[in-house]
């Protein structure tokens, strides 16, 4: 089996059979005292070697012999033997023997900086001549020892149940696993009652601002041996004096000096600096104005540097009196872009927003109303309109230290929070400022952010050990499966490396691309019966709630593994082929889950939903808490609260009939395989890196960015109302398709597309197979409105259409276009 190159340009020459001959090498003697003569230092590492040697003076013999630079090196098939059979392998240098010095002879016909493969023993490498050696000389190299690979021997690690109950491949918790989680439990909530405890108020310091320093610049001061930046204050002149508040400690934030990284690193490793990790973030306190209206205790919300920041009234402070609040931010001598501290009670309207708390530095949840404000109505009942709801997660140690599991269940928007850090080995390593500033990015930037710090801060060094996963193209499901449910969390952050046995093929990139490729292609397969195409939206997917009966054993097990796939190849910028219904990608994130979320899940219940609003008897409908689930062909009745059955609907309890159905659909139809997708995909994926991007984004993300043809866009668009006379020679719609054409990069055409049809995802054949709701062939449509019916575009993704005002100018269209599809990710009201 042939080896991945160290760089790209080496991948031709060592891809299948080789054109290059191997020579063979001589092993130097010992020396009397047991020394090898002079070797190379080395540093190894599998499938590549790479070792940096240094020349000696050029000759065909002698002492003095050259030391060559081997690229690659590659076990022989006797050595490869070891790891020939399907399964996961983990990958290291425990226990492996000293480092081999070889003499080689350079070939008569290679010059310097060419490449010639000679066989070391039981390996074949591949050393580049240097740069003042001829063919003809000789070189010594050092072969760094054979890698130990250890085959996974534990099997699948069997998942665990929360219910108590057994099926689909999980088993129920064991009585010692279940009083462990009890006393975790336990422990938390006593950790979080001691951090609620009010705290005695901080000291603050007078510092004076220095010579040269003007209303909005930084200057630093060190106060109790921690150096911190502050921001003038408006009106404030040199020499003036500040009352700070100087950053508290932070328990666990330890930060290790750089460590020294051998060359055994893989081609995409070779690229990068060494990761040191990030100093301590500097505290920026603000000073802010209660704002009218604020009760004590009332929380109220404000931005903060460009972060929405959650803050409760202090108990004895009224509207127009002072208080003070930290956050941290970036180090400007650390950060090229340092972002500008600001201050502002800019609002937004009708929607729900997430802002930080600074009582805990955790992400919550809160909804404005229409005046801008926090919406701090105690209203409990359900509201079409108003309500949303998150999903929450909670951990739990599983049977299997490799398989934890966790309780999935529906809440307030506002009563979820995220940490907004991440920590590694107890360590952070990813801080709240840093998070921040990836908020205010544009997608690109986001995307770079978030891989540079799964590569750099996240994945385990090649060093530490790596995975190799063997698999038979003919049993792929099966094979990756039993691989990847083998592997423990650690495992999923290595650097993993496939191999399709029987077939000829390094994995320089390509191999791993097929891999999450096709694993992904074939479960997302509405043929295996895990999931379904969506009813209003064919190249969306959506869980099938019978996945039982089609996969009565192992369901939940794909499901575990889809979720595990999707975050490793999100961890590694590949891409998985399949896209998800809307809520899905909601739910990865913990946005909010309004009643609008059911329309573009199944369109036709939604609007039966909505017209009993209208209703002005509802007893008259004759309807319970039920729903009737079609399973298979056979119809299965379940109870949406307990005893559904026997509760009939009347006016009073219609919102809780609702609610009921809008929490079934969400989530409660498929509870259990939404349970492990997003275990898997959380064992890879720590949650606070995905607040920075919206639903819209990690599609993108997950998916890719689509490749849009805008001339099969626009020869298969109809056009209705106002436009469907002189269709695309219509002003309006000209100037729609200059925009589109001419004006969106990319990744707003993918967006535009998401806005129409609910998704990114093009059908193979292009715009003309465009489906609808009922899955037949319902190509994209502009619909003319007038400005009085609606002053932006709105959507219809059941019917891949688009309601465009004629407006009066492109300008106009312009911005009108663009707030409509940057909105539609938020919830907000444009009207």
């Amino acid at each position: 089996m042939g080896s991945a190159s160290s760089t790209n340009r080496h991948q031709a020459t060592h891809h299948g059979g080789s054109s290059i001959n191997s020579y063979p090498a001589t092993r130097n003697r010992r020396s009397s005292t047991g020394q090898r003569r002079t070797a190379t230092p080395g540093v190894a590492f599998s499938p590549l070697h790479q070792v940096a040697g240094s020349i000696s003076s050029a000759g065909s013999g002698g002492s003095n012999v050259p030391h060559g630079r081997i690229v690659s090196s590659g076990s022989t098939a006797a050595a490869a033997a070891t790891i020939s059979r399907p399964g996961a392998y983990s990958i290291s240098r425990d226990g492996a023997g000293p480092t081999q010095v070889f003499r080689v002879q350079i070939p008569h016909e290679v010059r310097p900086g060419q490449e010639f493969q000679v066989i070391a023993g039981t390996r074949t490498v591949r050393v580049r001549c240097p740069p003042e050696s001829r063919g003809g000389q000789y070189l010594q190299i050092s072969v760094p020892p054979d890698p130990i690979a250890r085959p996974n021997t534990q099997g699948m690690a069997v998942l665990t149940s929360v219910t108590g109950q057994e099926g689909g491949g999980a088993v129920p918790m064991t009585a010692e696993v279940m009083a462990a989680n009890e006393q975790q439990q336990r422990q938390q909530n006593e950790s979080s009652t001691h951090q609620s405890t009010p705290s005695a108020p901080p000291t603050t310091y007078m510092v004076t601002v220095p010579a040269g320093i003007s209303p909005g610049m930084q200057f630093a001061v060190e106060i109790e041996g921690q150096r911190m930046m502050v921001t003038c204050p408006q009106n404030v002149q040199a020499g003036m004096n500040l009352r700070i508040l100087p950053p508290s400690s932070q328990p666990g934030q330890q930060y290790n000096g750089a460590n020294g990284v051998s060359l055994d690193r893989p081609p995409e490793q070779q690229q990068r600096s060494t990761f040191t990790s990030p100093s301590p973030p500097m505290m920026q306190m603000f000073e802010v104005i209660v704002p009218p209206g604020v009760r004590p205790n009332q929380p109220f919300s404000l931005l903060a540097g460009g972060q929405r920041v959650l803050v409760t009234c202090p108990p004895n402070v009224r509207p127009g009196q002072k208080i003070r609040f930290q956050l941290p931010i970036s180090n400007p001598e650390t950060n090229d872009n340092p972002p500008s501290v600001q201050l502002s009670y800019d609002s937004i309207k009708d929607g729900w927003a997430r802002t930080i708390r600074v009582t805990d530095m955790k992400f919550q949840w809160v909804r404005m109303d229409e005046n801008g404000e926090i919406d701090l109505s105690t209203a409990t009942r359900f509201d079409v309109k108003h309500s949303a709801y998150t999903r929450r997660l909670t951990f739990l140690e599983g049977n299997d230290p490799r398989m934890r599991t966790g309780k999935l269940e529906l809440v307030s928007a506002n009563e979820s929070s995220v940490d907004s850090c991440v920590k590694r080995a107890g360590k952070e390593v990813v801080g709240y400022s840093e998070i921040s500033d990836a908020h205010q990015r544009s997608y690109e930037e986001k995307a770079v952010w978030f891989q540079n710090i799964c590569k750099d801060r996240l994945r385990v060094d090649w060093n530490m050990g790596h995975i190799r996963i063997n698999i038979r193209r003919e049993h792929l499901l099966h094979d990756s499966i039993e691989a990847v449910m083998s592997l423990g969390r650690d495992d999923l952050r290595k650097i993993w490396r496939f191999e399709f046995l029987g077939e000829v093929g390094i994995d320089a990139g390509g191999l791993a691309r097929e891999f999450y490729e096709l694993v992904t292609s074939q479960i997302f397969d509405a043929d295996t019966g895990l999931w379904l195409s969506n009813s209003t939206n064919q190249m969306a997917m959506r869980i099938n709630p019978a996945s039982e009966i089609s996969c009565p054993e192992d369901h939940l097990i794909y499901f575990r593994f889809l979720g595990r796939i999707m975050g490793k190849a999100l961890f590694d910028g590949q891409l998985v082929k399949g896209h998800m219904v809307r809520h899905l990608y909601k739910h990865i994130l913990g946005w909010p889950i309004t009643f609008e979320d059911l329309e573009l899940a199944d369109e036709s219940y939604y609007n039966s939903m909505k017209s009993l609003l209208q209703v002005e008897n509802a007893e008259d409908m004759c309807l319970d808490f039920t729903f009737t689930e079609d399973a298979m062909g056979m119809n299965k009745v379940v109870d949406l609260i307990d005893d559904g059955a026997n509760v009939s609907v009347t006016n009073d309890n219609l919102p809780e009939f609702l609610e009921a159905n809008l929490k079934y659909h969400m989530m409660e139809r498929v509870k259990p395989q939404m349970t492990e997708l997003l275990l898997g995909f959380f064992d890879v994926i720590p949650e606070p890196l995905l607040t920075i991007f919206d639903f819209q984004e990690l599609e993108l993300l997950m998916c890719g960015l689509p490749s849009i043809n805008i001339d099969d866009w626009m020869k298969h668009t109809n056009y209705q109302g106002y436009f469907e006379q002189e269709g695309e020679k219509s002003k309006t719609v000209v100037w729609f398709w200059q925009i589109v054409r001419d004006e969106l990069d990319q990744e707003t055409r993918a967006r535009l597309l998401q806005f129409a049809t609910g998704t990114s995802g093009v059908p193979s054949r292009g715009f003309s197979v465009l489906q609808s709701n009922d899955g037949n062939i319902r190509q994209f449509c502009i619909n003319g409105v007038t400005k009085v019916y609606s002053l932006y575009p709105r959507s219809h993704t059941c019917f891949n259409r688009i309601d465009l005002p004629v407006y009066d100018s492109k300008d106009e269209l312009r911005e009108k276009l663009k707030i409509a599809i940057a909105t539609s990710a938020t919830g907000f009201d444009i009207e």
